[in-house]
């Protein structure tokens, strides 16, 4: 029995076998099989420069120098198919005319030597009935903002910055009111019709009594006395109080518990103001950037971002667009204007997340410290970006089929992330490392620059007031000796 059993295992897994190779030998064919091996054919691609992905030198004399994530899929590719890759350069008067993109296209669609351009781009309508695209995408990712880092906010008014200005407003209208009560209380003390006048000044020096004697009555005479008083209360100054009457008395001794609460809570604030740097308030969506009204946006007149941006009839993007088309400068269609701009620190870019963390390396790599901040992801679709082809181009499927292979085995996101450098600039990315804003520093002169204005702003008008008293004393000093000369004329005529 048991060599009969044996044999019939056998008999089952040759037959299994049988039945196996059968099926591979007349399953259908991939339709990819056929150009599996191109025998060394010709293919000609644009090339471009696409930061960070790929990078695209003009060289003298027509050479140029390619390197990239691009190149590489496509050497990959010829290898792995047997093609031989010939790269042409994207038209320069082209790419002034309508923009890197477009000119890629015109030269795919109108030289019929050409294959396809190294490159990804996310689909639009207009492309996709122009050209054909590869049925998987070579990169997927979100949208963020590539924005310069905030600075420190200015120190010139920094002594306001403690409260806000309806605070202040109330504070100076409560002075004016406290001055002119106490100004009509001085008023009705030394009226002889109404009160008993005691001579009792609010200052310790007796030349100043004069102004509390009873000829110079009028009120208006009291009010620079009594502002000097109460602003004295407020600069922890103080001073004697002006009358023993219990209606004076209480009136300055509310405007000092009062203003006891206003400096203190003044002086705790606004110490902390001086010693701890505050940084401008940072963009972190499209929201900040389109009310922000020191930076301004670039956009790409030839990148899908950019486009529907540039074409919205409404909402945040219609106001990033007209921003946008306040100055022609800031719609480019090249690369290398696109970071010109951008490095000048003014403006902000709306892009996929893998280049706005480049640039920020970048410039890292240049400036040796985070200028540049690349936001959260923006609350946007993916985008995602398919290789183009000739229209009715049968080579289509092959790079889609290479796409797919490269994308499943990691080869393309190692390369990309070799591409951008990220762990070079990792400061700028780990928020760990990033030196903490609300550290205490020393008090620089920049920070009390609030402080020497008020002193120049005092001096100035003290100086101006000692021209005005100096012009006004010359004229009456004129005017009595022309009074006197009058005078004197009338007496030798009699």
């Amino acid at each position: 029995m048991a060599p009969l059993r044996f044999n019939q295992t056998i008999n089952c897994l040759i037959m299994s076998s049988l039945a196996i190779f059968v099926v591979f030998r007349t399953a259908p064919v991939n339709s990819l099989a056929t150009r599996a091996n191109f025998g060394g054919v010709e293919m000609k691609f644009v090339a471009i420069h696409n930061p960070p992905f790929d990078i695209f030198i003009r060289g003298p004399n027509g050479t140029f120098t390619v390197r990239g994530v691009a190149l590489n899929i496509i050497n990959w590719m010829s290898r792995y198919y047997n093609f031989k890759v010939t790269l042409v350069a994207v038209n320069e008067t082209l790419v002034e005319k309508f923009g890197t993109n477009e000119a890629a296209y015109h030269q795919l669609i109108e030289e019929k030597d050409i294959d396809g351009i190294i490159c990804a781009f996310g689909l639009t309508l207009d492309r996709m009935k122009r050209m054909d695209y590869t049925s998987s995408f070579s990169w997927v990712d979100g949208f963020s903002l590539v924005v310069p880092r905030p600075g420190e906010e200015s120190r010139l008014f920094a002594f306001t910055g403690p409260f806000q200005p309806t605070v202040w407003l109330f504070i100076l209208i409560s002075l004016m009111f406290i001055v002119g009560v106490m100004a009509v209380f001085t008023w009705f003390y030394k009226n002889p019709s109404f009160s008993n006048y005691k001579d009792i000044s609010i200052t310790n020096r007796k030349e100043d009594n004069t102004m509390m004697n009873p000829g110079r009555n009028r009120i208006s005479s009291y009010v620079s006395s009594y502002l000097i008083y109460v602003v004295n209360i407020l600069t922890n100054q103080g001073c004697r109080e002006a009358f023993d009457r219990h209606s004076f008395r209480i009136l300055a001794g509310f405007w000092l518990l009062g203003a006891m609460v206003l400096v203190n809570s003044y002086s705790g604030i606004v110490i902390s103001s001086l010693t701890v740097p505050k940084m401008k308030p940072p963009i972190e969506s499209l929201e900040d950037l389109a009310s922000n009204k020191e930076i301004g946006i670039v956009l790409r007149h030839d990148m899908t971002m950019g486009i529907q941006i540039l074409g919205a009839v409404s909402g945040v993007y219609k106001v990033l667009g007209d921003k946008a088309r306040l100055d022609p400068k800031q719609v480019v269609g090249d690369a290398f204007k696109l970071n010109k701009m951008l490095e000048t620190g003014k403006y902000a870019y709306p892009f996929i997340q893998t280049f706005n963390t480049w640039f920020v390396a970048l410039q890292y790599k240049k400036d040796g410290r985070c200028r540049f901040h690349a936001t959260k992801p923006l609350p946007v679709p993916h985008g995602y970006y398919f290789w183009l082809t000739k229209k009715g181009s049968s080579n289509t499927k092959l790079l889609s089929d290479g796409l797919i292979k490269l994308w499943e085995s990691g080869i393309t996101r190692f390369w990309t992330n070799s591409a951008i450098g990220l762990a070079k600039a990792a400061e700028c990315f780990d928020s760990r490392r990033q030196k903490s804003s609300a550290r205490q520093v020393p008090i620089r002169l920049y920070d009390l620059t609030s402080a020497f204005l008020i002193l120049g702003i005092g001096l100035g008008l003290a100086i101006l007031c000692f021209l005005i008293e100096l012009i006004k004393s010359k004229f009456q000093q004129g005017r009595r000796q022309l009074m006197q000369l009058k005078g004197r004329d009338c007496i030798d005529l009699k």
